[in-house]
Parts: C-alpha cells; sequence; structure tokens
C-alpha cells in the first residue's frame, strides 16, 4: 500500500479530492440533534374512565387491562398507575423487542378486551412512549396593545397554524388561549318572577273554580237542612203513631238484646283470659271492643224506635260472625300440645269457657233473630195509613237519595279541585320544567339552518330551499321560546336565565413575567433534525414579527440553543486541537512541511469519518460530536508516527521516496496493531443495553470511524505526500530535546538496575486512588448548566383555585426579583404521568376532562437567564431560585438547571425505595417506617411517600333490598345523583355572536346538592300491590342509603399486579446517592429479617443508585470484554503469548493516572469519565506497542537486551511524547471550557489528560523494566527469504557502532 500510495499519486489525490467532497456533501446532509436515538422500549395504554374513582379504575380497567395485556410476547413488566378518571399502563419491553411489531400485538390485545371494560370507558389509546414527547420549544406570546381575546384569536388561527406548517413540527399546543362562550345561567329570582305571574293567572281560576264549588255546597246544605226539618216532621207524626203501638214489643226486644250482649262480653273477657295464642287472642280482643261500643249505645241512647234498633243489631251480626271465626280457629288448636300436665290444665280450662260463650251466642243470635220479625209488625202498622201519607213518605225517600248523590258529586268536584290545583301550582314552577339537559337540547334544535333541497318556480328555475335560521347575537338567542301558557302568554329564555358572553380566563394560570400571556409548546416529528426544526421555528417568528409589528415571542426553552453552543463547543474544541497538534510538530521537528502534512490528515481524517457516519445513519448530536473531538486528538498519532519516522530516516541520508515507502512500513504494522486495539475497545458497546448503548455506541461508533480514517490516510496519503514534500528536506538537530533522550536514557539505566521501586510505587499508587476515588461514589451524569431554569411548584392542598393562583404569582415575583432572571414564564401543568396531556393522543372532549382534572395546584416554571452568566454564577442563582420559592408560604418547588433535561427527565434521580405488599393499609404503614429509616440515614433528607391526604369522599351504601321495593335500581339511583351533581352541559352546536363562533354553556345552580341536603333528594318510585296495581309515589335518599365519610387516595399504582408505593428522598449537597445507598440498603435488609416486616411484603432500592449500579456493571463488562481483545491483537502483532503482557500493564498505569486526575479536581466518576478509561485501554497499549515492536527489530539486529532497550526509549521518545501532547491538548479544550459540552466531557477529558500523561511518563520506564524481566530470550526469526527490506538502513547496527566509538574515546578531564 505504501509503494502503491507513492508510485501512483495522483490517485491518492483523487481519492482525497473524493472524501473531500463526500464530506462536505454528508456534513451538510447530517441531521442535528441534542442527543442520539436513545431507545425507549416502551408503550403507553391509556383507558379513561370518567367519573371513576381510582379505586374502581383499578379493579374495573387496570386489573383487567393488565391481565390481558401480561401475555403480550416481549412483556418485562407492566406498571399500572390507577387515578380519577383514567387507567394508564407503562409496558416495558425486552431490549431488542421490534416496537412497530409490539406495537401491533398490543393493540390487537387491547380490541380484544374493550368488550371487557365499563360501558362508559372510551377506546383505549396506546402511544409508544419516546423522549421527543417532551416539548421541544416553548415560547410565550404577546401583542402590544392587543387584549387577551384578540391574542388568544390571533395565536389559534394565525399563529399555530403558521408554527405548525414548519417541516418537523408534529404539533403545537397552546396554553392560556382565553375562550369566549355564551354562558345560559338559569336565575332564580327571575324564575320566582315568572312563577309568581303564573300563580296569580292560576289562583284567578281556581278562585272562580271554588266560587262555584261553595255555592254548590251551600245549595245542597241548605236543601238537606230542610229536607231534615220536614222529614222530622213527617217522621215524628208516623213514628208517634206507631211506637204507640208497638212501643212496649220494642223495649221488650231492645232489653233482650241489650241483655244477650252484656253476657256475650263477659265470656269473652273470660275467654281471653285464658287463651295463649296471640293471634287468636287479638281476634277476640277486637270482637270485644265491638260488644263494648254496642252496649254502649245501648245504654246512650235507649233504642227507642226500631230504625235504629235494626242497624245497632247489623253491626251486632258483624261482630258475631268475627267470634264465629275466632273461635273455629281456636277450637281447631285445641289438643296440638305435648301433653304436659299444665298444658292439659289450660285446655280444659279453655275448653269450659268455649261451652259458656257457646251458649251465650247463641241466645244473642235468637235475640237478634226476632228484631226482624218486629219490622214485619212494623209494616203492618204502616198498611193502616193513607196513599197520601205513603207517597210523601216516598217522596222524603227520593229527595233522600237526591241528596245523597249531590253530595257525591260535589266531593268527587272538591277532589278534582285538589288535583287540579297541585298540578297547576306544580306547573307554576318553571325551574322543574327547564333543566340544562332541555335547554341544551332546545338550543340545539332552535339554532338551525340547513338547506332541505331545491324547489323550481313556474319559469323553470330552482331555488335553493333552506330551512331555519341561526343565532348570531345574544339578544337572539335571550328571545328563544321556552314556552307557551294559555292566558298567560309566552316564557322566553331571557324570563328565567341571564345570558351573557363570558371567557375561561380562571380556567388556566399562564403568565410572562407576571403578565396575561399565552405559552406555546412545540413537539417535532422524531425524524426530523431538531436543529432544522430550532431554525425553522425562529424563522417562522421573525417573519411573523416582520408582518405584525406589534407582536412580542419570548423563546423560554429550546433544544436548538444547546446543538447550537454543543456543535460551536465542540467545533472550537476541534479547531483548537488540531492546531495545537500541529504546533506541537512544528517543535519537535522544527521543520513546516512535515508538519503540513500532519495538518493535511487532520480534516481529511475527520471528513473521511463523517463519511462513514452518513452512510452508517448516524446523526450529528453530542456524543458524535464529541466522538469526532476526542477523534482529533488521537487521529493524529497514526501519522505523527509515520511521518517522523520517515523524517528520520530521510535525516539519515534516505531519498524522498524510499525513505516514505520504507519508514511506513517500518512502523506499517505497529500502526495498523495500536489501531486496531484502540477499535478493539469499543466493540463490546454492542453487548450493552439500554442507556449506555444509545448514549455511547454513537461515540465510540465515531471514534472508531476516525481511528480507521486515520489508518487509512497514514499509510497512504501520508507516505504520498511525504515523498514530494520532503524531496528538499534538510531534518534538523533538537539539541535541546538531544540533552533530555540522554538523562533519560541515565535514569532508564537506574530504573533497570532497581527494577523493584518503579513497580512497587506504581502498584501502590493504583490502589490508593482507586480506594479513593471509588469513595466518592459515581454518579451518572455530571451536572451541565444551563441559560434554561425549570420550576415545578406545587401548591397545599386545601386551597381554592384562587388562592392556589396567589400564591403562583407570589413565587412569579420572588423569581423575578433573582438577579440574572430575564424571563419568567408559567403555565398550569397539564402533564398526565409526566406527559403533556396534549401528546396521548386522546379526543378532544376527553382532553379538556383530564385539563379541567389538573386545573390548578401544579405548575410549571420556565426562566431564562442572562446568557453571560459563568457556570459559578449559575450554580449561584440556582440557589437563588431555590430560596426564592421557599420563601412563599404553602407552596413547595424543584429548581433544575441542567442542559440536559430530556435525557435527565427520563433517568431516576436521587433515591427511590418501593415497597411492595397485598394491600394498601399494609403497605402505608409500612411506607411510614421507611420514610422514617431513610431520614435517619445520614445524607438524605425530605423522605415522604407522595400519597398526600388523598381526597375527602363521601360512600353511599345502598341498601338493594329496600331499592328494589320501591320499584327502583341502583344504577337508576347513581344516574339521578349524577345528573343532580351535574350543573353545567355545554349546547351541541355553537353559536356565532357578533361574528364570532361560541360554545353556549348553560348552568344551573339553583338548589345545589350539599352534604347537608343530599339525603333529601326525592326519587319517584313504583310500587305494585297484591293485585297487581302500581302505585306511583316518592322516596328521598335517606329512606334507600346511609352515608360515611373517608378518604380516597389521588392514585394507585401496581406493577405486574403487585400494589407498591414509593418512598422518595434528596440526596444533600457533599454526599453521594450510590455510597449512601449501601447504607440504607444494610438497614432495609436487617428489618426485612426483624419481626416487624409484615408478611407479604418486600422492597425495591431504585432510583440514582439502582440506575448507576446497572450503569457500572455495563461498564464493567465492557472492561472485562475489551481486554482480551486487545490481547489478542497483541499476539497477533508480536507472535508471542507474553510480550503482550508487557504492553498490558500500562493498563492499570493510566488508569492511575487518571484516578489521580479526578481526584485533584474532585470529580465524581460518571458513565462519561469511565468512557475515558475505556478509551485509555485502547490509546495507552499504542506507545508500548511501538516500543516493545523496535525494541524486538533491534534485539534481531544483534543488540544487547538492556542496550536495545535504553536505544529503543530514547529513538521512541519524540513519537511518543508527540503522540501523547497531541491527544492530550486536544483534551484541554474540553477541561478549561465552560460550556455544556465541555462540562459533559470535562471528566472524560480528566481521565484521559492525567491517565495518558502519566501512562506516557510510565510506559517509557515501566514497560523497559517489564521487557527486561520477561523477555530475557531475542526474538524468534524465521527465516522466509528475501522480504525486500535488504536496503533499510540497519538501525542496530548503527547503534552497536555509535557504543563502540563512545566506548573507545577517553574520558574527558573535569575542568
Amino acid at each position: 500500500m505504501e509503494k502503491f500510495s507513492v508510485k501512483k499519486p495522483f490517485t491518492i489525490l483523487v481519492a482525497v479530492i473524493m472524501v473531500l467532497l463526500l464530506g462536505f456533501v454528508s456534513i451538510t446532509n447530517l441531521q442535528t440533534n441534542l442527543l442520539p436515538d436513545i431507545s425507549t422500549p416502551y408503550l403507553m395504554v391509556v383507558t379513561v374512565y370518567p367519573g371513576a374513582s381510582p379505586e374502581r379504575v383499578e379493579s374495573e380497567v387496570s386489573d383487567v387491562m393488565e391481565n390481558a395485556l401480561g401475555t403480550v410476547s416481549g412483556v418485562e413488566s407492566i406498571t399500572a398507575t390507577s387515578a380519577e378518571n383514567y387507567s394508564l399502563l407503562l409496558m416495558k419491553f425486552a431490549e431488542g423487542t421490534d416496537m412497530n411489531s409490539a406495537m401491533v400485538k398490543t393493540s390487537n390485545k387491547v380490541d380484544q378486551t374493550a368488550s371487557s371494560l365499563p360501558g362508559t370507558c372510551l377506546t383505549p389509546s396506546i402511544i409508544e412512549y419516546s423522549l421527543n414527547m417532551n416539548a421541544f420549544m416553548t415560547v410565550a406570546v404577546s401583542r402590544e396593545g392587543s387584549d387577551v381575546y384578540d391574542l388568544s384569536d390571533f395565536v389559534d388561527n394565525t399563529l399555530v397554524p403558521y408554527v405548525g406548517r414548519t417541516s418537523g413540527v408534529s404539533s403545537v399546543s397552546a396554553n392560556g388561549l382565553i375562550e369566549k362562550m355564551v354562558q345560559v345561567q338559569l336565575n332564580q329570582d327571575k324564575i320566582d318572577e315568572v312563577n309568581a305571574r303564573l300563580l296569580e293567572l292560576i289562583d284567578t281560576q281556581l278562585a272562580d273554580a271554588r266560587a262555584q264549588l261553595d255555592d254548590a255546597e251551600a245549595q245542597i246544605a241548605a236543601g238537606r237542612a230542610e229536607y231534615e226539618k220536614q222529614l222530622k216532621n213527617f217522621g215524628d207524626t208516623v213514628s208517634d203513631t206507631v211506637m204507640a203501638q208497638m212501643g212496649t214489643e220494642v223495649a221488650d226486644a231492645v232489653t233482650v238484646v241489650r241483655d244477650q250482649a252484656q253476657a256475650l262480653l263477659s265470656s269473652i273477657n273470660q275467654l281471653i283470659g285464658v287463651v295463649n295464642e296471640p293471634e287468636i287472642q287479638q281476634a277476640l280482643i277486637d270482637v270485644r271492643d265491638g260488644l263494648q261500643r254496642v252496649v254502649d249505645q245501648f245504654n246512650q241512647t235507649g233504642m227507642r224506635d226500631i230504625d235504629s234498633l235494626i242497624e245497632i243489631v247489623g253491626e251486632l251480626r258483624d261482630i258475631t260472625d268475627k267470634l264465629t271465626n275466632a273461635l273455629q280457629e281456636l277450637q281447631g288448636r285445641l289438643g296440638t300440645s305435648d301433653g304436659t300436665v299444665s298444658d292439659l290444665a289450660d285446655e280444659l280450662e279453655v275448653s269450659n269457657s268455649l261451652s259458656t260463650i257457646y251458649k251465650t251466642l247463641d241466645e244473642v243470635i235468637k235475640a237478634m233473630d226476632n228484631v226482624p220479625g218486629l219490622m214485619n209488625q212494623f209494616s203492618v202498622a204502616l198498611g193502616s195509613y193513607s196513599s197520601q201519607q205513603l207517597s210523601a213518605y216516598m217522596q222524603f225517600t227520593e229527595a233522600r237519595e237526591k241528596l245523597k248523590d249531590y253530595e257525591n258529586q260535589l266531593e268527587d268536584a272538591k277532589q278534582l279541585y285538589e288535583e287540579t290545583k297541585e298540578k297547576a301550582l306544580a306547573s307554576a314552577d318553571v325551574a322543574k320544567q327547564l333543566d340544562i339537559k332541555t335547554l341544551a337540547q332546545l338550543i340545539y334544535a332552535q339554532n338551525f339552518s340547513m338547506p332541505a333541497g331545491y324547489v323550481a318556480d313556474k319559469s323553470g328555475e330552482s331555488w335553493l330551499l333552506k330551512v331555519g335560521e341561526e343565532y348570531d347575537s345574544v339578544s337572539d338567542i335571550e328571545g328563544a321560546l321556552l314556552l307557551h301558557v294559555e292566558g298567560f302568554g309566552d316564557v322566553r329564555l331571557s324570563d328565567v336565565a341571564d345570558v351573557a358572553v363570558i371567557d375561561n380566563a380562571e380556567a388556566s394560570y399562564t403568565r410572562l413575567n407576571g403578565e396575561r400571556a399565552v405559552v406555546l409548546k412545540i413537539f417535532r416529528n422524531a425524524t426530523s433534525s431538531a436543529s432544522s426544526v430550532s431554525d425553522g421555528c425562529l424563522n417562522a417568528f421573525k417573519e411573523l414579527q416582520a408582518q405584525y409589528s406589534d407582536l412580542h415571542v419570548v423563546v423560554l426553552s429550546n433544544q436548538g440553543n444547546y446543538i447550537t453552543i454543543i456543535v460551536n463547543s465542540i467545533i472550537s474544541s476541534m479547531l483548537v486541537g488540531a492546531a495545537l497538534a500541529i504546533i506541537v510538530l512544528a517543535i519537535f521537528l522544527k521543520d513546516i512541511k512535515p508538519t503540513l502534512v500532519v495538518g493535511v490528515s487532520i480534516p481529511l481524517s475527520v471528513l473521511f469519518a463523517v463519511v462513514l457516519m452518513y452512510f452508517t445513519g448516524l446523526d450529528m448530536n453530542i456524543m458524535t460530536l464529541a466522538g469526532l473531538s476526542l477523534g482529533v486528538g488521537m487521529l493524529v498519532d497514526n501519522s505523527v508516527v509515520v511521518i517522523e519516522n520517515i523524517y528520520r530516516l530521510r535525516g539519515r541520508g534516505v531519498p524522498a521516496a524510499r525513505a516514505a515507502v520504507q519508514g511506513a512500513r517500518q512502523v506499517g504494522m505497529s500502526v495498523v496493531a495500536s489501531t486496531l486495539t484502540s477499535v478493539c475497545v469499543f466493540l463490546p458497546v454492542v453487548f450493552a443495553s439500554g442507556t449506555v448503548r444509545s448514549l455511547l455506541q454513537p461515540m465510540s461508533m465515531c471514534i472508531g470511524y476516525c481511528l480507521m480514517a486515520s489508518l487509512i490516510v497514514a499509510i497512504t496519503v501520508v507516505p504520498a505526500a511525504a515523498s514530494t514534500v520532503l524531496k528538499k528536506a534538510e531534518p534538523k538537530r533538537l539539541v535541546w530535546f538531544e540533552k533530555i533522550q540522554d538523562k533519560y536514557a541515565h535514569s532508564l539505566e537506574w530504573c533497570l538496575q532497581h527494577r523493584a521501586l518503579p513497580l512497587l510505587a506504581a502498584v501502590v499508587l493504583l490502589a490508593f486512588c482507586g480506594w479513593k476515588v471509588f469513595s466518592m461514589g459515581v454518579v451518572l451524569l455530571p451536572e451541565i448548566s444551563s441559560n434554561e431554569a425549570t420550576i415545578a411548584l406545587s401548591t397545599d392542598d386545601g386551597l381554592t383555585k384562587e388562592e392556589s393562583y396567589g400564591v403562583a404569582g407570589q413565587v412569579v415575583e420572588a423569581v423575578m426579583a433573582v438577579d440574572g432572571v430575564e424571563e419568567v414564564g408559567v403555565t398550569t401543568d397539564t402533564t398526565v404521568a409526566g406527559i403533556d396531556i396534549g401528546q396521548l393522543g386522546l379526543p378532544s372532549a376527553i382532553t379538556d376532562l383530564l385539563s379541567a382534572a389538573n386545573s390548578y395546584g401544579s405548575y410549571q416554571f420556565n426562566v431564562m437567564l442572562d446568557e453571560s452568566l459563568s457556570s459559578t454564577r449559575i450554580a449561584a442563582v440556582e440557589q437563588a431560585l431555590n430560596d426564592a420559592v421557599a420563601s412563599v408560604e404553602n407552596c413547595t418547588g424543584t429548581v433544575e438547571i441542567s442542559g440536559m433535561q430530556d435525557l435527565t427527565s427520563q433517568l431516576s434521580s436521587g433515591l427511590s425505595v418501593k415497597i411492595y405488599g397485598p394491600d394498601a393499609d399494609t403497605i402505608t404503614a409500612l411506607g411510614d417506617k421507611v420514610v422514617q429509616m431513610v431520614n435517619d440515614t445520614e445524607g438524605f433528607a425530605n423522605a415522604a411517600t407522595g400519597l398526600g391526604q388523598g381526597d375527602a369522599t363521601i360512600n353511599l351504601d345502598i341498601d338493594r333490598d329496600k331499592v328494589r321495593a320501591y320499584g327502583l335500581t341502583v344504577a337508576q339511583v347513581y344516574q339521578q345523583i349524577a345528573a343532580k351533581l351535574t350543573t353545567t352541559t355545554t349546547a351541541e352546536t355553537p353559536v356565532t355572536v357578533d361574528g364570532s363562533t361560541m360554545k353556549v354553556q348553560i348552568s344551573d345552580n339553583l338548589d345545589p346538592v350539599t352534604k347537608e341536603n343530599m339525603m333529601d333528594m326525592t326519587f319517584t318510585t313504583s310500587v305494585m300491590d297484591a293485585t297487581g296495581a302500581i302505585t306511583t309515589g316518592t322516596c328521598t335518599l335517606g329512606d334507600i342509603a346511609t352515608w360515611s365519610t373517608g378518604t380516597a387516595p389521588d392514585s394507585i399504582t401496581s406493577e405486574n399486579q403487585t400494589r407498591y408505593i414509593t418512598v422518595s428522598a434528596d440526596t444533600l449537597d457533599g454526599y453521594n446517592t450510590t455510597v449512601q445507598s449501601r447504607v440504607l440498603q444494610k438497614t432495609l435488609d436487617d428489618f426485612a429479617l426483624s419481626d416487624e416486616m409484615p408478611e407479604g411484603c418486600s422492597f425495591s432500592l431504585g432510583g440514582e443508585s439502582s440506575t448507576v449500579n446497572l450503569m457500572v456493571d455495563e461498564m464493567v463488562q465492557w472492561m472485562a470484554l475489551a481486554l482480551p481483545f486487545v490481547y489478542l491483537v497483541m499476539v497477533a502483532q508480536f507472535q508471542s503469548l507474553l510480550s503482550p503482557f508487557i504492553v498490558l500493564f500500562t493498563v492499570p498505569l493510566a488508569f492511575t493516572g487518571g484516578l489521580l486526575g479526578m481526584l485533584v479536581t474532585g470529580q465524581q466518576l460518571t458513565m462519561i469519565s469511565l468512557m475515558g478509561f475505556i478509551v485509555l485501554m485502547g490509546t495507552v497499549v499504542n506507545n508500548g506497542i511501538v516500543f516493545v515492536d523496535y525494541a524486538n527489530q533491534l534485539r534481531l539486529g544483534g543488540l544487547e537486551r538492556r542496550a536495545a532497550l535504553v536505544a529503543t526509549g530514547k529513538t521512541r521518545m519524540r513519537p511518543i511524547l508527540m503522540t501523547t501532547l497531541t491527544t492530550v491538548l486536544a483534551m484541554l479544550q474540553m477541561v478549561f471550557s465552560n460550556d455544556m459540552a465541555s462540562q459533559l466531557m470535562s471528566g472524560m477529558a480528566i481521565v484521559i489528560i492525567c491517565g495518558l500523561s502519566y501512562a506516557t511518563l510510565m510506559t517509557l520506564y515501566i514497560v523497559p523494566i517489564l521487557y527486561d524481566i520477561l523477555f530475557k530470550k531475542p526474538p524468534l526469526v524465521v527465516d522466509v527469504g528475501d522480504d525486500g527490506m535488504d536496503d533499510i538502513p540497519d538501525d542496530a547496527a548503527e547503534y552497536i557502532a555509535q557504543s563502540n566509538a563512545t566506548a573507545a574515546q577517553p574520558a574527558q578531564p573535569e575542568a
């Protein structure tokens, strides 16, 4: 390859030009994002269950869905959150699962399960969870001189559609839009006025009817009086005559009947005293009471006329019939006792009493039978009167019947009057006839305009016939006719309700610097470039601002800003690193020509790597750019080694072309081996998973691309360029460096004579640094400052909406007072499980329902800081913001300033302990104990379960039997209660008022349901009697239900159908979560083994420590796999199983330097800094490979072992220092810069700088010592013939000659 490159330089030139062109084209087409595509193997299933409590949602929705979805292939776990109105299931799939296939399978399973859900549940929504569900950009919009209505209209109809058309924007949600609507509010005063007028009309009509009834009643009363008077006169005449003839017979009959009734009464009293059966005894008591009344009538009236006697005998006969039935029942029960002596005595006494009663009863019946005979005698007596007297008597009888008929008709009329009056009074209350549902339907039906079709006139022309007319003003709506009452007139909507245009200004809290504004959240497509979307949105705002001069747009957060900062930072690092590398070459070579060759190789290798990135689907993000930046320092190594060797040969007089070929070939295999070792350490990334793989695989691939590109450039472009550029080169001596080489040679000889001391010092330093650094703990990612801050604010439970808004306003004022704060935007938090409601893909009606549930109490602040603030100043501002929030009462807030919020929001932070258990009470009680244990652990504070107090609830216990007895069902009771509690509804069709389309909201707060009056709520009943007749009536809620109070949890969480709660806590400054979690884990383990641990409960320590432990395991596995790969490459290079161990010892040396750097700078280990140790594994061995390879060549030339080691050290010292310095200087920009990219990568840069510097220094001493210990025999030579290298100058022979010449020279006398 070297010879081909030198012989055909134009071919290499063409290839270079092609790479340059492809590189520039690839750069312009690469997508630019903040983060690489992070795998999120999660699906969310959201099911809305309107009006359901968390318990009902769990039992009727979450459990059902969890049972079904648990069978979907690839599902590792399902976490269910059951809250009021909705269920959310988070399905975690195994790493590598095809999420498209998982979506299809889940959708099929959901469709199969939907029929098992309650009928009022909406169709479940399935969402693939991704980082793009968080807002990409947040902006606040205002307009000078415009009111909130004009602003909302402009945003909704102009700005949102305009920005939404920007390429890559998936959706735009607007918070704080003020929407006008027509409110129809029933007015009790107006209703009372209408009712009063109706009552006046009804009273007038009823008064007329009542007067007619009174007149009729008076006439009937007068007729009755006259009848009684005439009848008395006639009766007295007839009665006196008849009674004169039959007075003795009647008196005798009365005496007999009375005496027999009295005797029967005495017998019954005796029988009651001996009867034990309650039923019969009660029947006898009833008979006794009836007989007593008869006897009393005899004693009081004397029964002196036959009519009275016949009437009383009729009553007495009814009594005797009842007595006969009772006696027969008693007779039937005699003889049914168990035969005891007492029972037999009682029966004997009863039998005696019965015998007496039967005899007396018989006498009574005989006396009553004689009375009809008296009637016959009375008729005979009447027969002696004249026909005129009989005719008069018949007229009296007819008059009596008519009076009775008139009286009955009067009673019927009175009853009809009362019924009519009741109905009229009920109809007089229009509130009972006009509920909100009826009004909504009425407005919908009246606000109607629809083309019915075409009609033709006589000339044949067609006309479109439109039916109806829509409302166009509030007065039109007010004039809607509700009902027409005959004699009263029309009742219109304005007669019973207030109709006005209102707004929803208080429905949410959206402010910019304390003033009303509209806040937009912009979301982007997953496949779109973040930088292009950001630029497109910003351009759209500029275009709108140019068109509307009064438009004011404030960007509160923008990922594009991060991307621009990061790109500029890393490009700056690359340029500075390249410049420093060139300066290093110029210093060591003192010749601009070889420096230019290496300088050209840097952009060429980078562009080559960019081409590989484009064709392998990588985008430009913080990780790939960091890989390129790191690659800049590493990729020059190969070119430096090659050009230095060519330059060295050129200095020994070898012609330029031959020096280019021979110099590249001499170090070619070592360069290939060193590159392969660097590449091999990144191969195990394919076995990593989760966040480690998603973040570090793109970086690893970029570094690998840079190294492979640099290798190709080093063995092709560098020899070709050197053969031309170095034709007239005259290598210059570096006297100062030669002195350093001589001093190094003396020190190396001393170390070879005292080998134990350097080795022991290296081992002790490694152990000490490792212990100190790991005791500091590990974190996932370093802290990254930003000029964008967020505050998650929660106001205390129990505050009203107005009070909560007031607290949020106080926080806004406190935050704005902090020095360094420029803009403060705040919106009501409209997220469900951390995801914006608008991104759940739910219908707008359900989105409104969930938004209403989150209408106040939680707020999201976006705070823009001064861009000129340093990271130190930003940290001070963060503390000031925390103090500002803490100074406001009745709220708690969390301040976060991070440039990686999209990533950190998905990763656990702080401490979390999951407590699993069989029921809520058990785990809640256990949670309180865990909270105490966490708070008692040093380093943790503010531990809480997050359960809160829950919502106060009233639990109605419906008696099903009573409900059914009233002809009702529990469902009907629920529906009526729910309807009564629904005081607001919206008409199905909007109306147009003054050219604006508005919704119509109907409200009825006339008779609100309260805790005090709810049990008085009435229900219409229908009860069926024994005959099958149904009687309607009413009952109250208190008749069919009882109630009790309690609390309901805000939400219920479960994992794989096991309930759990989470105890979370903050980690105090100066403490590491991972380190302190080990202490807490021991405490939890001890408690789990004690008797206090409830059965069926368990703990799971999560949060940051869990994530960090998983990450550390992944990185350790990565290192463990990388080490064998490096070893095998060196075995292939050295053709020895032992020689690689000499070089591998530089790895712990590098680790010592890296750990020492972390210890000195006070940085904690992170995933990024651990990546630096992996980079070191592949980098530090490069110098060792070059050293050992060259030492072997010298020994093969005949040089003695220690002399070869000293000669190798002196010869390879310059390229080793050059490659180390180029890498170290390229990393310095990341250490000392203060931007986001540097803060993220500074840990890795410190590890590489310190590790590589320390390892390089030690390589010049430890590798020769180990070589001297382990490689005593000379390398094995296999003769395979002429290899075409005979004309290469013999370096070993030259060193032998120099050594002999030096030994032959006499010693110089001291001055």
